[in-house]
């Protein structure tokens, strides 16, 4: 707790409330600092990535032991955040990463999952988790975003959109729910999209500050690698549930 409110008091504090009033995006460098300082890592809870930490030149806060950071570690790093009194500047510091990141570390394959992971957990990079749309806020089942296999076979094509996107306006990198398959929940995979062409989004404005950057995001024939799919396809319901465990656990902290 001292740990991560010295950060706080030193690196949060002094720009908060201006950053709150003017709907500032975080910047690159203060996400830098952040994971430099171990606290992107520690919002995410425990886990087997916490002993790679060391190789990534991140410590764990507090200098605790790897294999003893808990759930009541996680809580206290997220309550003493929140303690900067501005929830769309707190918002705008990690809450993409934290329900975006986990679906890329539990599902995500091979040197992609470990380079994506490291670019994040040291700031390099900003992630969300793009599920909601117009048609299907808490409807997940019935998304309509879709993506099909190029002719090539070696890409996805994604077209739709997505809304209320929590850290979409300045994220590097897009968890996305599309349907890949038939209605329902057994038509829908996780895709793994990075910015880029084809890909916009527009800041929605909101009841509280821009800087927690909430967007609309719209997909037009976006071309993403085969190998970017997060577990199996049409197995992407399975995902965002999983996912919603400590998503919600999140919620209840904040």
């Amino acid at each position: 707790r001292r740990y991560v409110g010295e950060f706080r008091e030193k690196e949060l504090m002094p720009i908060a409330e201006m950053w709150e009033k003017q709907g500032k995006y975080p910047t690159q460098e203060l996400y830098r600092k952040m994971g430099q300082a171990g606290i992107l890592a520690a919002r995410l809870g425990p886990g087997p990535w916490m002993k790679d930490l060391k190789a990534m030149g991140i410590p764990v806060v507090g200098h605790i032991p790897a294999e003893k950071y808990d759930y009541f570690h996680e809580w206290m790093v997220h309550q003493e955040i929140m303690k900067v009194g501005c929830p769309a500047f707190s918002g705008g510091l990690g809450d993409g990463l934290v329900i975006g990141l986990p679906p890329v570390m539990h599902f995500g394959k091979g040197e992609l999952q470990k380079r994506v992971v490291k670019e994040v957990l040291t700031g390099e990079k900003r992630i969300c988790l793009a599920i909601s749309e117009p048609f299907a806020g808490s409807d997940v089942a019935n998304l309509q975003t879709t993506a099909k296999k190029s002719p090539c076979g070696k890409f996805y094509i994604v077209n739709g959109a997505k809304k209320w996107i929590t850290n979409g306006a300045f994220a590097d990198y897009f968890v996305t729910a599309v349907r890949t398959g038939g209605k329902g929940m057994f038509g829908i995979s996780m895709l793994l999209i990075p910015r880029c062409e084809g890909l916009k989004t527009t800041q929605i404005p909101v009841s509280y500050s821009s800087c927690a950057g909430t967007s609309y995001v719209t997909f037009e024939d976006v071309k993403v690698p085969v190998e970017n799919l997060l577990g199996r396809q049409n197995q992407g319901f399975r995902i965002v549930m999983y996912n919603f465990n400590h998503e919600r656990w999140g919620v209840n902290v904040f």
